[in-house]
């Protein structure tokens, strides 16, 4: 074969990092090893992979892009199957970076981070956040290894293992008239200021739940912040349409929420872990896998409904 894993190691991390430098540093390797590597690595393969801009980085060539993904697959391969031979003796080791969807990471990530992370006490586990298309950037570029995510406009390039399914609610100032009630319609609410939490998915999660029930929200205020739309609907400024349910009814600012279920016939939202499709599912990934799906009440992530 015209290369080795080593240097689709450095080819990969010279594309997540953007710089020879910080590839370097990533890789644990002098800048003028890496570029060898690199060097030798184009003239084997016969094609460049990457154009270097002095003091600018470096900036992938159209076949670099292409030849990325499969670089990835292999590595992930090797990965997997070292993984797979040393974890009957040594356990888990080396780095393994978590991304998660803002609502969600307060609900996932703490305690994924204490139990998960003192299971397998020589892991260097880490987390990113971001949107669902900065996430999956993220996981395309090899910085994060895997993502969770709402299943909702997800890429066709990824794979989703389903967590678990959630049924979305309504919350609205514990003093609305609509308060005392435990069920509410979608049509009950269409006059009623809606606060939006407006990031990707979030947002189309919203708009296609009204639309499947034929409504159409009155929109008075979006914001990327979960607590800000659950500290404005405490105020009595509007309500919201949420997944993820937080163990206090207390907003941040002292004000108090109250839960509405939804009486409509709704389908529920899938929360899962994602890997780009055709990744091989390494030791890590499965063992992050089976501890979301087995502890997820256990551990604290998501409170009682």
């Amino acid at each position: 074969m015209p290369f080795t894993l080593r240097q689709l190691e450095y080819f990969a991390a010279i594309a997540a990092e953007g710089s020879l430098s910080a590839a370097a540093e990533r890789c644990n390797v002098s800048a003028t090893g890496l570029a060898l590597a690199l060097d030798e690595l184009e003239r084997n393969m016969e094609i460049q992979l990457v154009i270097r801009r002095k003091g600018k980085g470096v900036e992938l060539t159209a076949a670099g892009s292409s030849l990325l993904r499969h670089a990835q697959q292999l590595l992930a391969g090797a990965e997997s199957f070292a993984d797979q031979a040393a974890q009957s003796s040594t356990g888990l080791r080396g780095r393994f970076v978590v991304g998660c969807f803002p609502t969600l990471a307060p609900f996932f990530l703490p305690a994924a981070m204490e139990h998960f992370g003192r299971e397998h006490a020589e892991l260097e586990l880490s987390f990113a956040e971001g949107s669902a298309p900065e996430l999956l950037d993220l996981l395309f570029k090899g910085q994060i290894d895997v993502a969770i995510l709402y299943s909702v406009d997800v890429s066709g390039q990824v794979e989703l293992e389903p967590i678990r399914d959630y049924r979305p609610y309504v919350i609205i100032a514990k003093s609305h008239r609509l308060a005392k009630r435990k069920k509410v319609s979608l049509s009950d609410l269409l006059e009623e200021p809606l606060i939006q939490i407006d990031m990707r998915p979030s947002r189309q999660n919203t708009e296609y739940i009204f639309a499947s029930q034929g409504h159409q929200p009155s929109i008075r205020y979006t914001t990327k912040n979960y607590e800000l739309a659950r500290c404005m609907v405490g105020r009595g400024l509007g309500y919201s349409l949420l997944i993820q349910r937080p163990a206090t009814l207390r907003t941040y600012d002292g004000h108090d929420v109250a839960i509405l279920e939804l009486e409509d016939d709704l389908s529920q939202t899938t929360v899962g872990l994602i890997r780009p499709h055709g990744a091989p599912e390494n030791a890590k990934y499965i063992a992050l896998r089976d501890f979301l799906k087995t502890h997820t009440k256990a551990a604290g992530l998501q409170a009682p409904l």
